[in-house]
C-alpha cells in the first residue's frame, strides 16, 4: 500500500532523476532499445538510492525496509515522469516498451 510521498523524498527523487548525466545515459539506452537496463535504473538502481538516502536522513539505517516498500511506486513514477519529459517519449510508449519486456520474459 502506497502512502502520500513525504515532501523531502519527493525533492530528492525529483532532484537524483533530472541530473543531466544520469538522464543522458537513460536517453542513450533508450535510442539503443535497451529497455531491461533502462528499466533497472529508473526502477531499481536510482529508487533504492534515493530511498536509501532518505532513510539514512531520518536515521532509521540504510534502506529501512518499512520506508522503501511504503514509497518505492511513487518515487518509481517520478523517475518515469523525468524520463518521458526529457525524451518526449509519452508514458504510453514507454509503458507499451516495458509491457513488451515483461512478456518476454
Amino acid at each position: 500500500m502506497t502512502m502520500t510521498l513525504p515532501e523531502r523524498l519527493q525533492e530528492l527523487a525529483e532532484n537524483r532523476y533530472s541530473q543531466q548525466e544520469f538522464l543522458k545515459t537513460l536517453f542513450e539506452l533508450a535510442v539503443e532499445e535497451q529497455w531491461f537496463d533502462l528499466q533497472h535504473m529508473i526502477q531499481h538502481d536510482m529508487a533504492k538510492a534515493i530511498i536509501a538516502d532518505y532513510s539514512y536522513e531520518l536515521g532509521k539505517g540504510y534502506l529501512n525496509q518499512d520506508i522503501y516498500f511504503s514509497c518505492w511506486e511513487e518515487v518509481i513514477e517520478i523517475g518515469w515522469d523525468k524520463f518521458c519529459v526529457h525524451t518526449g517519449l509519452s508514458r504510453d510508449k514507454v509503458n507499451s516498451h516495458l509491457r513488451q519486456l515483461r512478456e518476454a520474459i
